[in-house]
């Protein structure tokens, strides 16, 4: 009896335990927490982990995608989210004294920082580093609200790996896409020019024409010179032979005709340069969109060995009971620790 006269005991055991008897058998207000998991992979990282596994070298699969939704489930945008869509004030500003949003939680502050850091402390992601495996986990005074307020943020985070992935494929192919619309116009562009070219000249491919010409440029040369030799024979043997003079005539029309093949042949120079010019252009372009073409497959397969996939493994729960505040665990503990605490300095 003596014990419980001394101000030491009562001051260490009586009021801590006392205190939290009646909060927690009076005032807490019960708390209901409804839960989610679901999993972020990467195809690619998942065969990695596989083989991993199956080569023993142990480890599950790859958490980075559970990180990215564990971010993004407590970060502002998020928060902002819940907010604009549910009274979350009105229903967490319900609870008792020192749970409740306002209360000695929140050191009775009310600024949406303060909301902030009491979403984050009611609304939570865990992740299983075997599995990557992440656990959603939402307390709330009303077991409805709180498989709502879940089902608001899984839906939330779906919609985030969504719109990842679609930046990410857009990053990955809008540059390569860009370039072959480029270059597909460029390459309209070089065969109007070449269709262009082909009406004003009349020619389909001047360069064969050239060819042509040049060929019989070279044989008229050689019959021109095959008829002066033969001239400047007879013309020293026999110089009044009448041969001599069908010879020289020949000659004259051969020159004439070399004269005419020589000068078609300037033009016709000049129009098959163009025509060499804008074939390489037209080529040339061909050959670059079936590098664009194989660099947008590329990076199509790039953006898919970079897509990130969510799977829901189980969707948010309605408990039909509360699971918080532990009651028990807590005065059970407080009598605990006061009593060691009590026994040391007594």
């Amino acid at each position: 009896m003596k014990t419980f006269r001394q101000p030491l005991f009562w001051s260490i055991v009586g009021v801590p335990n006392l205190v939290c008897f009646i909060y927690f058998l009076l005032i807490a207000s019960p708390i209901y927490v409804s839960t989610a998991s679901l999993i972020v992979y990467k195809p690619v990282q998942a065969s990695e982990s596989l083989t991993s596994m199956l080569s023993g070298a142990g480890g599950g699969g790859s958490t980075e995608g559970a990180y990215i939704v564990k971010d993004y489930v407590g970060s502002w945008d998020e928060y902002r989210n819940v907010t604009r869509s549910l009274d979350f004030p009105g229903h967490y500003g319900q609870g008792d004294i020192v749970s409740r949003f306002g209360g000695f939680s929140t050191l009775f502050g009310k600024s949406d920082v303060a909301l902030w850091h009491y979403y984050q402390n009611r609304v939570s992601a865990a992740i299983d580093q075997n599995s990557g495996i992440v656990s959603l986990s939402v307390e709330g005074y009303s077991p409805a609200l709180a498989a709502t307020i879940a089902g608001k943020v899984l839906n939330d985070a779906v919609h985030h790996i969504d719109e990842m992935n679609l930046q990410q494929e857009t990053d990955y192919i809008k540059n390569a896409v860009d370039r072959r619309t480029s270059i597909e116009a460029r390459l309209k562009s070089d065969e109007a020019a070449l269709a262009a070219y082909r009406t004003s000249t009349g020619m389909h491919d001047p360069s064969e024409l050239y060819n042509s010409k040049l060929a019989l440029l070279n044989s008229l040369n050689e019959q021109t010179t095959r008829m002066s030799a033969q001239y400047d024979a007879i013309s020293a043997a026999t110089p009044n032979n009448p041969v001599a003079k069908n010879l020289l005539f020949a000659k004259g029309a051969f020159q004439a005709e070399i004269a005419s093949t020589e000068k078609d042949g300037k033009t016709l120079s000049r129009q098959a340069a163009r025509y060499e010019e804008l074939t390489v252009a037209r080529d040339s372009d061909i050959s670059l969109l079936h590098d664009v073409e194989a660099a947008v497959q590329q990076a199509q397969l790039n953006a898919m060995k970079n897509k990130y996939y969510l799977n829901i493994i189980s969707a948010p729960s309605s408990p039909h009971s509360p699971e918080l505040p532990r009651r028990l665990e807590w005065t059970a503990g407080v009598l605990l620790a006061t009593l060691v605490l009590w026994g040391l300095l007594r």
